[in-house]
């Protein structure tokens, strides 16, 4: 899917700020992205359930730091699966959750825990998930390290040299990153500075959010080979009627 699916706010700042968390989870782990608890942290209050696989999109709407926030978090895939391989329900909940901050977020948080094993695999299962939004979501993108315990720029660097993978992860979206400690709820100034952040990269995007309203939602490749195969024998089927009819007269 192409096109400038973005368009341009009106005003200086971002009082109305809209958000979405998207990202992936490790196969056998018993625990996410953090995603939920950074959308928590975030809104200062427990707006999303912890402990538990997030089903469907759900969104949670508050005042933070004198703006208004609206955070919507969505179901996690599999870091290895790619597209084909994630279940259809959560694919249509994770297309459809821009919808649900329209006019559109301003950004889409991809979670990462620090720790993290980040092979190549990962990289493209996430590249091809992001596809189902359009190539200009990246522009819209700040990576979330979610850690659990104080972490460090040069804990980070290693990290990144350890998985040169996610350092492209990084390079698509210009080096946004932000690092959350989720079990740090008390810590104002990582929720501020990161809400800092955004506003700086939607001012880089010429105060524009990711136009929602213009997401369609376009069968997946299996769908619509399916819808192919069913026409064509169809087509069969009346072809060979037809020649039994004529083979009667």
């Amino acid at each position: 899917m192409r096109g400038a699916w973005f368009v341009i706010e009106s005003y200086g700042g971002v009082p109305n700020m809209r958000i979405v968390l998207i990202g992936g989870r490790d196969l056998g782990e018993t625990h996410g992205s953090g995603k939920s608890s950074a959308g928590n942290i975030i809104l200062k209050r427990n707006a999303f359930e912890v402990g538990r696989r997030t089903a469907r999109c759900v969104k949670a709407e508050g005042e933070v730091h004198g703006r208004h926030m609206t955070v919507v978090d969505t179901p996690g895939w599999w870091w290895h699966y790619c597209v084909e391989n994630t279940p259809q329900f959560d694919l249509k909940e994770f297309k459809k959750s821009p919808t649900l901050c329209a006019p559109g977020p301003h950004s889409f948080l991809l979670v990462v825990p620090v720790d993290i094993t980040f092979p190549k695999e990962y990289r493209l299962a996430l590249n091809e998930h992001l596809e189902c939004f359009s190539e200009n979501v990246w522009r819209h993108i700040i990576v979330l390290f979610t850690c659990t315990a104080p972490y460090d720029e040069s804990s980070l660097k290693t990290t990144l040299q350890n998985w040169p993978n996610l350092k492209l992860v990084l390079r698509r979206c210009q080096d946004r990153y932000h690092v959350l400690n989720i079990k740090n709820s008390n810590d104002s100034s990582q929720v501020i500075n990161l809400l800092e952040k955004i506003e700086k990269m939607v001012a880089q995007n010429n105060h524009s959010h990711f136009e929602s309203k213009r997401l369609g939602f376009p069968d997946d490749k299996r769908e619509r080979k399916r819808k192919e195969n069913v026409k064509q024998r169809i087509l069969e089927a009346k072809k060979k009627r037809t020649e039994r009819q004529t083979c009667y007269k």
